[in-house]
C-alpha cells in the first residue's frame, strides 16, 4: 500500500497483519506523522459506533458511557479521569488491534532517569583525573542483560529499553523505560538497576551516578482475576 506521494508503504512483510484484510478498505495517513491516523480514526470509529447503536434502538445493550482521554501517547492519560464520576461497572478501552481480540493483561511499566556526572580535564593530562560522564554511561548500560530488549524479546519477556542518550564529557542524561509482566520480575529489574548504580558509585569513590525510578502502571491481570465479569460476559 503506497502512503500518498511521500515514499512510504506498508508491506505484509513488515506488517503481517495485513494479510489478514484483503480486498477490505484500510484508512491510512502519508505516514509522515508518527501517530498518523492512530487518534482520528479512533475516535471515528467509537462515534461511529455510538451513531449505529442510536440508530437501531432495536439492538439490546446497557447504558453505555464513552470518555475520550489525552495524553495517553505519553503515559499520563488517565492521570485527570474521573472514574467516580464516569460511574460504570465495567471500563473497556477501545484501542488498534485484529477485530474480536479482547486484552485483559499488559506489562507492568516503569521509568528511569539517570544522571552521569563526570570530571572534565585536558586529555593531554587526563590520565588519573578524568571521567567521562558518557563513558559512565555506557559501561552502566553494558551491565545490564544483553539479551533483555524489545528487539531480542516476545511474549512474556521482559526487558529494558533504553529511550534516549544525551550528554557530554562533563554529564550525562539516560532515559530507559522497564517493562515485565510478573511483578516479582518487575521488582527485579528495578533492584537490578539500582544495584548496578549503588556498584558504580561505590567502585568510583563518589556519588556519579544518580537513579530515579518511577512507577507507570501496573498488570492489571492482577485485579481483573479477582473477578472474571468484565471478560466472560
Amino acid at each position: 500500500i503506497e502512503l500518498g506521494n511521500s515514499g512510504f508503504k506498508l508491506d505484509p512483510a513488515d506488517f503481517k497483519s495485513l494479510e489478514k484484510y484483503p480486498g477490505q478498505t484500510l484508512i491510512t495517513t502519508d505516514g509522515t506523522s508518527l501517530l498518523g491516523a492512530d487518534d482520528k480514526s479512533g475516535i471515528a470509529e467509537i462515534m461511529t459506533a455510538i451513531e449505529y447503536l442510536t440508530a437501531h434502538p432495536e439492538i439490546k445493550h446497557c447504558e453505555i458511557r464513552v470518555g475520550f482521554g489525552p495524553d495517553e501517547e505519553i503515559g499520563v492519560g488517565a492521570n485527570k479521569f474521573d472514574a467516580e464520576d464516569f460511574d460504570v461497572d465495567f471500563a473497556y478501552t477501545v484501542d488498534g488491534g485484529p477485530l474480536g481480540e479482547l486484552q485483559y493483561e499488559t506489562f507492568s511499566a516503569a521509568g528511569a532517569e539517570l544522571h552521569f556526572q563526570g570530571r572534565n580535564v585536558h586529555p593531554g593530562t587526563a590520565k588519573g583525573q578524568m571521567v567521562n560522564a558518557l563513558q559512565l554511561a555506557i559501561d552502566f548500560h553494558n551491565q545490564l542483560p544483553e539479551n533483555d530488549r524489545p528487539e531480542l524479546t516476545e511474549g512474556y519477556q521482559g526487558f529494558y529499553h533504553l529511550m534516549d542518550v544525551t550528554g557530554s564529557v562533563e554529564e550525562a542524561r539516560a532515559s530507559y523505560i522497564i517493562r515485565d509482566f510478573e511483578k516479582d520480575a518487575f521488582e527485579a529489574r528495578k533492584a537490578s538497576m539500582q544495584s548496578i548504580a549503588d556498584k558504580m558509585n561505590e567502585e568510583l569513590g563518589s556519588n556519579r551516578v544518580t537513579l530515579n525510578l518511577t512507577d507507570q502502571y501496573y498488570n492489571m491481570k492482577e485485579v481483573i482475576e479477582k473477578d472474571m465479569t468484565p471478560i466472560t460476559i
